[in-house]
């Protein structure tokens, strides 16, 4: 099991003073300097979300990547999500294939359909077509980046006639792509016919409430004829530690209800997809003054547990990421809590896991 650091760019204000720690640039500084930090660390990955129109600041994750790559030279670069139904798949190729070069073939992408119906209203879509949309514009993505020329027409956008687009990709060929999804077996099975990889959002409920989506995917992915080797799935965990003394699960106890509150006000204003609908409804409603599951935090040793134990609930674990700058935390407690995690928690796991840190 590797390490990924993951932010989804919530921008919101310290739950103690309720102003902001940072302002916004800061804040996009920030996030760029917590990736090249994850390398120095140890991080195998990281990855950015993309959102629309709220308080998950980051709309445009492959530009902040870019950013990073320019500074780095080994971290896998990702987004956790790209929302595939709301873009155009000619302008991600291009975006993701100049990534890719930046990089020196580091770039990777995650698909999702996102957790608030406003996003396709404002870009003149209807919500109802999320599902077409995204399959459309996956076909079309790879085509774009696989063939030299591409005529093509579809549904939803204009048609194509011998387009080749620019940049290629570093390998000439399409980057490592993830499928997104909290519970569906449908997307699961989705992904691993495909052979890509299966991102699942575990962000409620517990990790044993997913298991057998992934079980699905891996029997999916095999059944296919894909190299098992290459099967990839990733998961969510929220983290905090502290070497200061000062006790980690009540110091971060405000800001992760500071951030359920937010995503509960946002999702129930703007609304949920079908998908996510489903999720919460399935996994269950929570009392925000309760830990998660998903929230690793505490001790190194505690930390260290709840990913190995992830691991097993999960039936196996690529990559897990890892959420540290939620809620308001500021700059100086996330880079605590990085720097403290890529000191003891990194090594431990990869001795434990047999994986290679970075």
């Amino acid at each position: 099991m590797k390490l990924g650091l993951v932010t989804l760019g919530d921008y919101l204000p310290d739950p103690h003073t309720g102003e902001y720690n940072e302002s916004q640039p800061e804040r996009y500084r920030m996030w760029i300097e917590e990736a090249v930090r994850a390398e120095q660390l140890g991080f195998a990955s990281c990855w950015f979300g993309e959102h629309h129109f709220n308080d998950y600041a980051m709309s445009v994750p492959q530009i902040m990547l870019a950013a990073v790559a320019a500074q780095t030279e080994h971290i896998r670069l990702g987004t956790a999500v790209s929302l595939l139904a709301n873009q155009d798949p000619v302008r991600l190729a291009e975006d993701f294939a100049t990534l890719d070069l930046i990089s020196g073939g580091r770039a990777e992408i995650g698909f999702g359909g996102g957790i608030s119906l406003h996003t396709f209203k404002h870009f003149g879509q209807n919500s109802d077509d999320s599902n077409a949309l995204m399959t459309e514009n996956l076909e079309l993505l790879q085509r774009l980046w696989n063939e030299d020329q591409v005529t093509w027409s579809g549904k939803f956008r204009a048609p194509l006639e011998n387009v080749r687009i620019q940049p290629r990709t570093f390998s000439g060929a399409a980057i490592p792509i993830h499928l997104a999804t909290g519970i569906s077996e449908e997307r699961a099975r989705m992904a691993g016919a495909a052979g890509h990889g299966l991102m699942v959002m575990t962000i409620l409920g517990t990790y044993p409430d997913y298991r057998d989506v992934v079980r699905v995917y891996r029997e999916s992915y095999q059944q296919a004829g894909h190299d098992p080797a290459a099967m990839r799935v990733s998961a969510i965990a929220y983290v905090h530690l502290r070497s200061d003394g000062v006790d980690a699960v009540e110091f971060w106890n405000p800001y992760q209800i500071n951030y359920r509150a937010f995503t509960k006000r946002m999702v129930e204003a703007l609304g949920m997809p079908v998908g996510f609908k489903k999720l919460v409804e399935t996994v269950g409603r929570t009392d925000p003054n309760i830990k998660r599951h998903c929230d690793l935090v505490g001790d190194e040793n505690s930390v260290i547990d709840g990913l190995l134990a992830a691991n097993e609930d999960l039936g196996g674990v690529d990559t897990m990421l890892c959420y540290f700058d939620c809620g308001g935390l500021a700059k100086k407690d996330t880079w605590m809590a990085m720097d403290v995690f890529g000191e003891k928690v990194i090594p431990k796991i990869a001795a434990a896991t047999g994986s290679k840190t970075g």
